[in-house]
């Protein structure tokens, strides 16, 4: 395959604003760097599918840092650490408050990428995410560490640029281009599950997102399931940006009537994720206990927040595309009732897997333009070496 175009794309030395950084926020990355992240991964998947090897790493480690029971976005992170060739060290224990700065760093003289993954406590998660970030680069700019490695927000209390932004490369190739998302209804819609603690990373991090590319974006959720406020506000004036619109609705069948794009998930209020956060910090553990089971017992009052094959013939000429950041409570499958019933889940299922299946290689896109000071040199050089992968 002829890479030349795609890698032409690509920002060179003089043009590439992700280099020597961290990705923490989209909203702190330009519609370039968005474009950049999502135009590598696409390249590196053809790359891969081609059965050339886009290893560039000769040595280097890549620090896993999960402090949240996230199994598929560790796949995800590992895989595309390897796929440059990085080892991948497993540290799956919150750092202490006083040991950040000195773990982070002695974790990072060889490290090349640390991914984190801690989304539980509002205002602190991403704070959290961010000190590790700062620690990394001190150590570096003092010389304590040659080479300072780039730290990816994997899921905070805030972001998930991760997934968002592969959401929107999956986007792209189902519509032609992200020019061709204007003007698109996408609904971001709460759904029921057994659950009900999970963190809203992933739908404030679309709503911040997707209203860039002027599309008409529907945020759907019972009364209470409030993200954070600031969210409605950025969705707002991304909107009024780009050109698209921004409303909101208590209703699963409004959102989804017409509707290009749904994504329905699970999320814990923000009033619920407020509380969780002050009990752990007075150490009242077993009262966190007792609003996880408050919370679950109110879940249970929009328990028809399901989506249903009735519910996905209301959408665009009854083919709307369903998405998901997975896993997904499958009713009668993972649970007695979940966020879509198994035969919406068994339609789409192999969507739903391709969707997933982008997040390696943003992930490795995102190390590459971050380490790289000229990523469209190194794509061309991983191009025109054209080492197989076996064989």
């Amino acid at each position: 395959m002829n890479f030349t175009d795609a890698i032409n794309n690509l920002p060179d030395k003089e043009n590439n604003t992700l280099y020597g950084k961290s990705i923490l926020r989209t909203w702190d990355m330009t519609d370039d760097d968005i474009a950049a992240v999502a135009n590598g991964a696409g390249i590196l998947k053809a790359m891969r599918d081609s059965n050339v090897s886009p290893k560039i790493f000769d040595s280097g480690i890549a620090l896993s840092m999960f402090c949240e029971k996230d199994t598929d976005l560790k796949f995800a992170f590992a895989s595309g650490c390897d796929l440059l060739g990085l080892t991948i060290i497993d540290m799956d224990k919150k750092l202490g408050n006083n040991a950040i700065n000195e773990t982070a760093t002695v974790a990072s003289y060889m490290a090349d990428a640390i991914g984190v993954c801690e989304s539980k406590f509002i205002e602190k998660s991403a704070r959290y995410i961010k000190r590790i970030s700062d620690a990394v680069k001190v150590s570096h700019e003092n010389g304590v560490i040659a080479q300072k490695p780039c730290v990816l927000n994997l899921g905070s209390d805030e972001d998930s640029p991760v997934q968002t932004i592969s959401d929107i490369r999956y986007m792209a190739e189902r519509f032609g281009g992200t020019e061709n998302l204007k003007g698109k209804k996408i609904s971001i819609t709460w759904a029921y599950s057994p659950d009900g603690t999970r963190s809203f990373a992933v739908p404030q991090g679309l709503l911040s997102l997707v209203t860039r590319y002027g599309m008409n974006v529907v945020l759907a959720a019972p009364e209470g399931m409030d993200l954070m406020p600031e969210v409605y506000e950025r969705a707002e004036k991304n909107s009024e940006l780009s050109g698209g619109t921004f409303t909101r609705t208590d209703s699963m069948e409004e959102a989804f009537a017409d509707a290009d794009i749904v994504i329905p998930m699970n999320w814990a209020p923000y009033t619920f994720l407020e509380k969780r956060t002050e009990l752990s910090a007075a150490n009242l553990g077993s009262y966190i206990d007792l609003l996880e089971h408050e919370l679950r017992e109110n879940n249970n009052n929009f328990i028809d927040w399901e989506v249903t094959e009735e519910m996905m013939e209301k959408t665009k000429d009854g083919k709307g595309l369903l998405m998901h950041d997975l896993p997904v409570d499958i009713t009668d499958i993972s649970c007695i009732r979940g966020e879509m019933t198994a035969q919406v889940y068994n339609a789409n299922v192999d969507s739903l897997l391709a969707e997933a299946g982008i997040r390696p290689y943003v992930i490795a896109a995102m190390i590459i333009l971050t380490k790289s000071e000229d990523p469209r040199a190194a794509f061309k050089t991983i191009a025109e070496r054209a080492t197989k992968r076996y064989f």
